[in-house]
């Protein structure tokens, strides 16, 4: 029995052993397993990384590629349209503007009138840049010159012209009908023209001067004396053959903003009879589209000396005129893109300094909408208003400017 007993001891612990044995090596597999499993999700993770980091490396390429690709198709399309400008030296431009207007004067009952107020056709012949010839034609009703003169490079950032243009006088004055926002330039404008003489289109001859790498730009004409019927006629010599004289100065004081000086001497003949007259100015132009803002701006101060409302044709009255044209552009980024711009244009003339009620006033707001630099639409409200005393011719010999309100509506495209 004793012995059984002790048999019974050894086996128990020699079970216990074994069973101790047989656990280790349980417990090492499995810290085996998890060290793998640890390994496994630190690759896998490393492997998730890696892809994300190649994802948005080929993200980039690829922005990068369409943004290079873009950028290429432009300098494409700019050396192709560089190309072609160079190789057609001779170029054709139009302009069709078609107009529909209501207006009320106090003279007459209102009127409707649907016309076709201009057609215009130009050509412009380049010869590499040392000589460019130029020719417009307005054909809505009587066909008549309106440009026509042959500039050569002088070199020194000279140019010479001679031939048919638009005297320097404002930025207003010069500025084409289709690059101002308003349908036109207003009834002061058309005053300053065909009743004071002083600005519009000349036979003359001319010097312009802007030095490369200078924001300045100098202008100085020699032009035919002007008559208030129209007519250019020629003049004796001993009294200068009527030459005309105007200069203007223009400086870019910050990128789109331009700031302008003018004067004139000039021989007008109004009938009766015929005078020498001087006249200054000071202008301004704004265009931000390069800052990306829409404001557009043209003014000017006009001060001189005329023979409208003076008592004997040997006397001279000196006036003073006003004008402002101000739009905001929405859109209309590029060319043939689609844009909204507002507008209004103010004017004031006074055409005798010291004469109370003879002024004349024009106050003009509208809308223009189409497609920049292609087409447009015009819908416009202009109210004038002129003083009793007004002198008479002020629209030129023998006629007059009237109160008139008008609501007009034109549509305008160009090529």
């Amino acid at each position: 029995m004793r012995d059984a007993g002790r048999l019974a001891i050894v086996l128990g612990v020699l079970v216990a052993a074994g069973g101790a044995a047989h656990g280790a090596p349980e417990t090492e597999a499995e810290a085996e397993a998890e060290a793998e499993a640890e390994t496994e999700a630190e690759a896998e993770a490393e492997a998730e990384t890696e892809t994300e980091t190649e994802t948005e490396e080929k993200d980039k390429d690829k922005k990068s590629k369409k943004d290079k690709k873009s950028k290429d198709k432009k300098d494409k399309k700019a050396r192709k349209s560089k190309d072609k400008k160079d190789k057609d030296p001779l170029e054709l431009a139009g302009r069709v503007f078609v107009r529909a207007t209501a207006a009320d004067t106090d003279l007459a009952p209102a009127t409707g009138e649907l016309s076709l107020d201009s057609a215009r056709l130009a050509a412009s012949y380049r010869w590499k840049d040392r000589m460019r010839v130029k020719l417009s034609l307005e054909a809505a009703g009587k066909v008549a010159v309106r440009d026509a003169f042959v500039a050569l490079d002088a070199g020194g950032g000279a140019r010479v012209s001679a031939g048919r243009f638009k005297l320097p006088i404002t930025a207003l004055e010069r500025a084409s009908a289709w690059t101002l926002p308003t349908i036109d330039r207003g009834a002061v404008a058309e005053v300053l023209e065909d009743g004071v003489g002083l600005t519009g289109r000349r036979d003359g001859v001319g010097v312009t001067w802007q030095p490369s790498g200078y924001a300045a730009r100098l202008e100085v004409v020699a032009s035919q004396s002007v008559a208030t019927s129209g007519e250019d006629p020629a003049r004796p010599l001993e009294d200068g053959a009527g030459v005309a004289a105007a200069v203007r100065g223009a400086v870019a004081v910050t990128p789109g903003v331009t700031v302008g000086a003018g004067a004139s001497n000039r021989e007008v003949n109004f009938v009766a009879g015929v005078g020498r007259y001087w006249a200054g100015a000071l202008d301004l132009e704004v265009d931000l589209a390069a800052r990306g803002l829409g404001l557009r701006v043209w003014g000017d101060l006009v001060v001189g000396q005329s023979h409208l409302g003076a008592d004997t044709i040997d006397e001279a009255t000196t006036f003073v005129a006003a004008q402002l044209v101000a739009g905001w552009r929405l859109g209309g980024a590029d060319k043939g893109k689609r844009y909204v711009e507002p507008y209004v244009l103010g004017a004031i003339l006074n055409p005798e300094l010291g004469d109370g009620r003879d002024d004349l006033t024009d106050v003009t707001v509208g809308v223009a909408a189409g497609r920049w630099k292609r087409w447009r639409v015009h819908a416009q409200l202009s109210v004038v208003n002129v003083k009793a005393e007004r002198p008479a011719g002020l629209a030129g010999f023998g006629a007059d400017v009237d109160d008139r309100v008008a609501a007009t509506v034109q549509l305008g495209a160009v090529f």
